[in-house]
């Protein structure tokens, strides 16, 4: 009998810590409905390395630009971190195929391609 009791007591906990965490919020990771043929937008944040760590800005490199870069941090939490969360020219629609495309083109000097060589020296990733 007593083994019985524990056991519908750990299920009672079970069920109550279920209803505590199916009614968590995280502030700024609300989820978002999408439907077929809504724009996804792409943001990108930084440069980061775990070689070096010392985070750039994502376009101290020369990478394809949109027209004006809009900065877009969501909540305190990316503020605190020191992301710099931007906009991105890149477009994608839900669940609509699309093949590459080319978005622009940059040819890049001597200096600029020593630039990348050195981060990429240094493992530096890319976070979108």
């Amino acid at each position: 009998m007593g083994m019985e009791a524990s056991g519908s007591a750990i299920v009672f906990l079970l069920m109550l810590f279920i209803h505590a965490a199916h009614s968590f919020y995280l502030p700024g990771v609300a989820p978002q409905d999408f439907e077929k043929g809504d724009e996804l937008k792409v943001k990108v944040n930084k440069l980061s390395s775990i070689k070096t760590q010392l985070p750039y800005s994502y376009y101290s490199l020369p990478f394809c630009q949109p027209k004006k870069i809009v900065d877009s941090t969501e909540n305190l939490g990316e503020v605190l971190r020191g992301d710099r969360i931007e906009n991105a020219p890149y477009s994608f629609k839900m669940r609509e195929a699309q093949m590459c495309n080319v978005l622009c083109r940059v040819t890049l000097d001597d200096k600029t391609a020593k630039a990348f060589k050195e981060k990429i020296d240094d493992e530096y990733r890319v976070n979108m």
